[in-house]
């Protein structure tokens, strides 16, 4: 009920907004036009202080406009819950989408050549434009509050013990302002629990106060319930058709999400600590495809040049194949540009002891192993561009955490091997954040804030991160 008001919330936002959006433009067009029209006077004799403007021909831009602006609104999270937003924050955050948007726009310009564009209706588009969206904002909020969600009430049975229900009595209260109101409790047995909602009776009065009641949802909470009980919960909603939901947590579980399945006909509850949105997925596999054959084409003329010059250093393979551990510890062969001595894997067990960094991982500030050449191409970054082509067989992503040496991962802690949970990439948290400047124990945090934390605006932005930190060579050995 909570996460279907909220997404009503988000439709009706993301529509206003696009409305509000194209409403601004146009008028802001208008105005520009008839501001010129009526504008007589110039700054300097014989000098337009402002060009002509074609509304129609600035009319064909809004799709832009509308679709930066959606895209940084979505960005800078002002579609979030708007009563844990105060109108500061809200303003600040659409302000700063606002010209986020006008920045892209500018860019879209420039992609597209389009040279027409009135760069003072812009500025002027761009002031004007924060204030229009925030107002409408502010509207949608006071009306979805005070006539529809609050006259709207859904009201909730909660069956459990009182300090169990409590969590969800306080979160079920906050959300009060869009209709959600606890009737009552059910304990577990015939003591009478303190709590500051109506006590109703036991689990046993349920269909009685089901009858006598308009409920329309029963959340049951605490893990002690034994089977007849929940079956008897879960037969008696269903018999009357009101919703029934259950605390998913039974298990105690700290990063993991439940979610029903269906196995031909059969209803199975899974719970998982990686990121399980498929569609989301499929779209980060169709950026790894698109993203590493784009980079393969455009980087073909360095790629090409790195490997004649590895070659005509001394002979040995231009290419680097390393087993490495993949998603849940699929082996596979990561591909770098070669930038040690051809004997380097012989000679890393007499370096052991010169080890520079904490954990199963080697590293060495000034490795022995590493050619003049090798030096150049691991401070750049460039011998990872071999794994594009990883990227393209699908043992890696383009973000995602590094995948490590199968005998690392044999040294890991156990609640290290999580990282193994979420297909390796090339890029992640760690090499923005300073690389091999980080010791292990904080690398393998990153990597699991990284899982727990994902989305496909992460993977852009991390992305995005990575260009500077690849060109300034930041923490690269």
């Amino acid at each position: 009920m909570l996460r279907a008001r909220l997404a009503q919330y988000r439709i009706a936002a993301t529509v206003i907004d696009a409305l509000v959006v194209t409403l601004t433009w146009f008028s802001m067009s208008w105005g520009r036009a008839w501001f010129r029209d009526v504008w007589t006077w110039d700054l300097l004799p014989g000098a337009a202080v402002f060009q002509g403007l074609s509304v129609e021909r600035h009319s064909t831009l809004v799709f832009f406009i509308v679709g930066a602006m959606l895209l940084t609104l979505h960005r800078q999270l002002t579609y979030e819950d708007p009563r844990r937003m105060p109108p500061g924050q809200l303003f600040w955050r659409i302000t700063k989408a606002t010209i986020q948007a006008m920045l892209l726009f500018f860019g879209l310009l420039f992609v597209f050549r389009i040279d027409f564009a009135s760069r003072t209706l812009v500025l002027a588009f761009t002031a004007v434009n924060a204030l229009t969206v925030f107002g409408a904002r502010l509207a949608l909020v006071s009306t979805l509050n005070r006539r529809i969600f609050a006259g709207d009430h859904w009201n909730v049975l909660l069956i459990g013990a009182a300090e169990e229900s409590r969590p969800f009595l306080s979160a079920l209260e906050r959300h009060q302002d869009w209709g959600v109101r606890v009737v009552g409790l059910l304990h577990a047995d015939d003591s009478a629990p303190a709590t500051r909602v109506p006590v109703l009776g036991t689990v046993r009065d349920l269909a009685s106060v089901l009858d006598r009641q308009s409920i329309d949802q029963v959340m049951l909470t605490g893990r002690a319930w034994d089977v007849d009980t929940l079956r008897f919960i879960a037969d008696t909603c269903e018999e009357v058709g009101v919703r029934f939901s259950m605390d998913a947590n039974f298990l105690g579980l700290k990063t993991s999400r439940v979610q029903l399945e269906d196995y031909d006909g059969s209803g199975v509850l899974t719970f998982s600590a990686t990121p399980n949105d498929t569609g989301a997925l499929m779209v980060k596999r169709t950026m790894d495809i698109v993203g590493a054959s784009a980079a393969l084409v455009v980087l073909s003329p360095l790629l090409a040049v790195v490997a004649l010059l590895i070659k005509m250093q001394d002979g040995g393979p231009v290419l680097f194949s390393q087993e490495r551990s993949g998603l849940f510890g699929r082996r596979f062969a990561m591909l770098k540009f070669r930038s040690m001595v051809t004997d380097a894997e012989a000679q890393k067990a007499r370096l052991a002891h010169l080890n520079e960094m904490s954990g199963p991982v080697f590293k060495m500030a000034h490795d022995p192993r590493i050619t003049r050449l090798g030096a150049f191409i691991r401070r750049t970054s460039i011998d990872e561009l071999p794994q594009f082509w990883n990227v393209l067989r699908g043992e890696m992503s383009l973000v995602g955490p590094r995948p490590p040496i199968p005998a690392e991962t044999e040294r890991y802690a156990r609640w290290q091997l999580r990282r193994l949970s979420m297909k390796p990439g090339i890029t992640c948290i760690w090499q923005v954040s300073g690389r091999n400047n980080i010791d292990f124990d904080t690398w393998m945090k990153l990597d699991l804030q990284y899982i727990d934390n994902w989305s496909l605006l992460l993977d852009v932005k991390l992305l995005l991160k990575t260009v500077p930190v690849v060109l300034m060579g930041t923490g690269a050995r």
